[in-house]
C-alpha cells in the first residue's frame, strides 16, 4: 500500500486510506497525523462529536443489545474528565450513507456495501476518517466487518465484544493513533476472550486532557539520548507511573529524541522509557514513523508536577541494546491481576532464561512461582485486597543485569461482579417496574443492562447501590422479551443472570414483503412491527413456517415452507407468551424472479450506469426498484428494465443519494419479489477510499486470535506471518499460521 492509492481533493478535503496518510505523533501522546504535513488530526469542535448507531445492527444480535454496547463504549470516554472532547450519542438511525460528512455513523457491513470487506477480509472492524490538510477531522464513522465476522454482545464464544472493539474505535474516532501501553484501549491487538477495552487507560484519559484540554495540567519533557554518542533516539517510547506504580501516559519521542507527556495532574512520577518493539512496534502505527528500538529499556528519573507547569528532565541516557524482551502480541492483553486474589500468568518473550528475576511496578503485588522458558515465562501473581485498580508494568532483569520493562502489560481489577437475583423477574413494556438486583462485587458507579436500557449508579433514572451486595432500579420503557441482567463494573468486568428478566408485550405486525410467494416455497418475506421477539412462532394457512428468525425488535424475516394456490391466507405470528398478531399472505403457481447479484455494485450519484442484474425467473413486465425501504420494501423508484433472458435483466440506474440502496425485481402482475439488501451503492464525485482501524485473523490452537490494529501495519504482519500457539499446562511454543485476507 502506497500514497498512490486513490485520492482526489475538494478544498482540501482528503479522504483515502490511514496507511497512506498518517505518522504517529512525535510528542504528547501518539495521534494520528497527515504524512504530507505532519499536521495532527483534529476537531476544531470537540465538545459535540455526534455518533449515530444504524437501526439494522448486527445480524448476530436479535434484540437490539448492540445500541446499548455502543453507548456504554461512548460513555467511557466521555468519563475521562479534564477535556472538552465529548461524543454525543444521537441514538439509532435507519440511515445508511456513513460516506456522508453530515452523519458520523456506527453500522454493521453485513455483506461488503462499503466495499471494505472484499472475499474474505481479515478486517475486523474500520475507521475511516475524512480531513482537511490543516488536520481538521470533517468525518470519522465505525463499520464492523458482519460479512466475515460474528459479534456479541453477551460472551458469546469465539465471537467478538461489541463494546470492547468500539471503545477502542471510538479512539481513532478522537485523532488517536494505538498505543504502546499494553493494556490501554488502544493497543492495537485484541482477542475475544479479552473485554478489558471496555474501560479507558489513564493514558487515554490524559491523551484528552492533553489534545482537548478543559483546564491547564502539568508536562514533562526531555531528551533521550544514547550514552555511547549523545545521538537522539527516535521514536522512543516514554511512559510515566505515578507514586502507586499505576501507568498514567505515555508518548513517543520525534526524530530527534525531544519528548513531551501531558496531561498530567499534580504528583510525583516516574519516568520509564523502553524501545517500541514487541509486543507494540512501529508496525502498528499509522506509518511513516521513524522508531529506533537498539537501546535498553530503564527507568530514567523521577519528576514532581505540582501545578500546570512543564517540568523538563533535560537530557537523559539510555543504554545500548539488549537481547531480552517480556511480551509478545500474541499475548492476551491486558493479564488481569484480580485484587485480593492469586493470578496464574503465562507471557511470552525472547531471552527468559532461569536465573532472572521479575518485579512487578506497584511494590505491593506480589511475584511468585516463576518459572523459566526461554521463550516464556510462568508467575504467580498476588494483588492485595482492595489493591487500586489500574495498569502497572513487569520488569525483567536478567542475570547479567539487562533489562526489559512490560509497560501496562497489567490491569489489576476487582472481582468481577456476580448477580444471583432479580426480583421481580418481569416487568411490562412500559416501565415503572421497581427492581431489586442481589449479587456480589458491586461498586460505586456501576452499571445495569436490562434489554436497550443502562441504568448507571447515580445518575437520575439509573440505578442505586444500597451496598456491595444490592442495587435497586425502576425500569424504564424497554423492549420486549427474556432479557439478561447485567452488572458491568468501571473496569468493563461484568456479572451476567441470563434471561432473568422477561418484558411481556404482544406482537404488532404493521407490514410484509412480498406478500405473495410462489408454491413451491423458498420466497424471502420481510415482516415488520413491534414487539418481535425470538421463539416467535410464525404460521401461513396453519402451516408452521420453520425458517423464520427475528432480527431486530422491529423486524422478522421467514422463508417460506410450500403451500396450496390461493389465498390471500392468515399469516399469524404467535409471542412466546401466546399472543397474536396477523397479517395476509398468498400462494401463486409461477416461479418467484430470484435476484442473486448485480454488476456493477457502484455508480456515480447522478444515475446514467448500466446495470446488469443475475438471478432466476425473470420474466417480459419485471420492474427493478431502486432504493425500497428493506424492511417493507415500500418506496424507491421504479425502473423499466430490459429483459435480455430468464436469468438476466439490465437497467439505467436514476439518480440518488451517496449511500447503499436495496436493489428489487417484482413481478408487474402478480407481485412476487426479490430484494438485494444493499446491492448497489450510489458513490459522490470525490471517490472516497477510505481506511482506518483493521484487522487480520491468525489460526492458532486452542483458539482463534483476533488482532485489531492500523490498516498501516495490516501489510507488515502479512509478510511476517506467524501466532504464538497458547496451550494450557504447557509453556507457550511458536507456531506458524497464515492470514485470512
Amino acid at each position: 500500500m502506497t500514497a498512490s492509492l486513490d485520492r482526489r481533493r475538494r478544498g482540501g478535503l482528503l479522504r483515502f486510506v490511514l496507511v497512506a496518510t498518517l505518522i504517529a505523533s512525535a510528542t504528547a501522546h501518539v495521534r494520528l497525523r497527515f504524512i504530507q504535513n505532519g499536521n495532527a488530526l483534529y476537531w476544531s469542535s470537540p465538545q459535540g462529536v455526534s455518533i449515530a448507531i444504524q437501526a439494522a445492527g448486527s445480524d448476530n444480535i436479535s434484540d437490539g443489545s448492540h445500541v446499548t454496547a455502543i453507548g456504554n463504549a461512548v460513555d467511557s470516554w466521555n468519563a475521562a474528565g479534564r477535556t472538552r472532547f465529548e461524543l454525543v450519542n444521537t441514538g439509532v438511525t435507519s440511515r445508511t450513507d456513513w460516506e456522508s460528512n453530515d452523519i458520523h455513523l456506527v453500522t454493521f457491513d453485513e455483506n461488503n456495501s462499503s466495499g471494505f470487506f472484499t472475499g474474505g477480509s481479515g478486517t475486523v472492524a474500520i475507521t475511516p476518517i475524512s480531513f482537511f490538510e490543516s488536520g481538521r477531522i470533517v468525518d470519522a464513522d465505525v463499520l464492523f466487518n458482519g460479512k466475515n465476522f460474528r459479534f456479541t454482545t453477551s460472551g458469546q464464544s469465539g465471537r467478538f465484544d461489541v463494546q470492547d472493539v468500539m471503545a477502542h474505535e471510538l479512539g481513532h474516532v478522537a485523532g488517536l493513533d494505538h498505543s504502546g501501553v499494553c493494556g490501554s484501549t488502544m493497543f492495537p491487538y485484541v482477542d475475544p476472550t479479552v473485554i478489558l477495552h471496555r474501560s479507558l487507560s489513564r493514558d487515554e484519559g490524559a491523551a484528552l486532557a492533553s489534545i482537548y484540554p478543559s483546564s491547564s495540567h502539568g508536562r514533562i519533557s526531555g531528551r533521550v539520548c544514547r550514552a555511547s554518542d549523545e545521538s537522539g533516539v527516535s521514536g522512543a517510547h516514554v511512559s510515566v507511573r505515578d507514586a502507586g506504580g499505576r501507568l498514567v501516559a505515555a508518548a513517543l519521542a520525534n526524530s530527534s529524541g525531544n519528548f513531551a507527556v501531558g496531561g498530567l495532574q499534580p504528583g510525583i512520577f516516574t519516568v520509564v522509557v523502553d524501545p517500541l518493539d514487541q509486543p507494540v512496534s512501529a508496525a502498528n502505527l499509522g506509518g511513516g514513523q521513524s522508531v529506533a528500538t537498539d537501546f535498553e529499556a530503564g527507568v530514567l528519573g523521577t519528576v514532581e508536577i505540582t501545578g500546570s507547569e512543564v517540568q523538563s528532565m533535560g537530557t537523559v541516557h539510555v543504554g545500548p541494546d539488549v537481547s531480552v524482551r517480556l511480551g509478545r502480541a500474541s499475548d492476551r492483553f491486558p493479564l488481569r491481576v484480580i485484587a485480593g486474589e492469586t493470578n496464574t500468568l503465562a507471557i511470552g518473550g525472547v531471552g527468559l532464561f532461569a536465573g532472572s528475576t521479575v518485579v512487578a511496578s506497584d511494590p505491593t503485588v506480589a511475584v511468585s512461582n516463576v518459572l523459566w522458558f526461554g521463550s516464556s515465562v510462568r508467575l504467580d501473581v498476588t494483588a492485595p485486597s482492595g489493591a487500586l485498580p489500574g495498569h502497572i508494568d513487569l520488569t525483567v532483569t536478567t542475570s547479567s543485569g539487562s533489562k526489559d520493562i512490560l509497560v501496562g502489560g497489567l490491569e489489576v481489577t476487582p472481582p468481577s461482579p456476580s448477580v444471583s437475583s432479580v426480583m421481580p423477574a418481569s416487568g411490562g413494556p412500559l416501565g415503572g417496574t421497581g427492581v431489586m438486583i442481589t449479587g456480589t462485587g458491586f461498586r460505586r458507579g456501576v452499571r445495569v443492562v436490562i434489554g436497550d436500557q443502562v441504568y448507571v449508579d447515580g445518575e437520575v433514572g439509573g440505578c442505586t447501590l444500597i451496598d456491595e451486595s444490592t442495587l435497586s432500579l425502576t425500569t424504564a420503557a424497554t423492549i420486549a422479551g427474556d432479557h439478561d441482567v447485567v452488572v458491568i463494573d468501571t473496569s468493563g468486568v461484568e456479572g451476567r443472570a441470563s434471561d432473568a428478566f422477561l418484558v411481556s408485550a404482544p406482537p404488532v405486525l404493521a407490514s410484509i414483503f412480498p406478500s405473495v410467494g410462489s408454491v413451491a416455497g423458498g420466497t424471502v418475506v420481510r415482516l415488520t412491527g413491534q414487539n418481535l421477539v425470538a421463539g416467535s412462532l410464525v404460521t401461513i394457512d396453519g402451516v408452521v413456517q420453520s425458517n423464520a428468525s427475528v432480527v431486530s425488535p422491529q423486524r422478522l424475516e421467514l422463508l417460506t415452507s410450500a403451500g396450496f394456490p390461493g389465498g390471500p391466507y392468515i399469516l399469524e405470528l404467535t409471542s412466546p407468551a401466546g399472543e397474536a398478531a396477523q397479517l395476509a399472505f398468498a400462494f401463486v403457481p409461477e416461479e418467484d424472479p430470484v435476484l442473486g447479484a448485480v454488476s456493477p455494485r457502484r455508480g456515480d450519484r447522478s444515475g446514467g450506469d448500466l446495470v446488469t442484474l443475475h438471478g432466476t425467473g425473470f420474466e417480459a413486465g419485471d420492474l427493478v426498484i431502486v432504493g425500497a425501504s428493506a424492511a417493507s420494501g415500500e418506496g424507491g423508484v421504479v425502473v423499466q428494465p430490459e429483459l435480455v433472458d430468464a436469468n438476466t435483466l439490465r437497467f439505467t440506474t436514476p439518480p440518488g443519494s451517496i449511500g447503499s440502496k436495496t436493489v428489487t425485481v417484482q413481478d408487474a402482475e402478480t407481485q412476487q419479489a426479490s430484494m438485494l439488501e444493499a446491492g448497489f451503492t450510489y458513490t459522490g464525485p470525490d471517490g472516497v477510499e477510505e481506511g482506518g482501524c483493521a484487522a487480520v485473523v491468525v489460526p492458532g490452537p486452542p483458539n482463534w486470535r483476533r488482532v485489531i490494529g492500523g490498516s498501516g501495519w495490516i501489510f507488515a504482519l502479512l509478510l511476517l506471518g506467524g501466532l504464538r500457539m497458547r496451550c494450557a499446562g504447557s509453556p507457550p511454543r511458536d507456531a506458524r499460521a497464515t492470514a485470512l485476507v
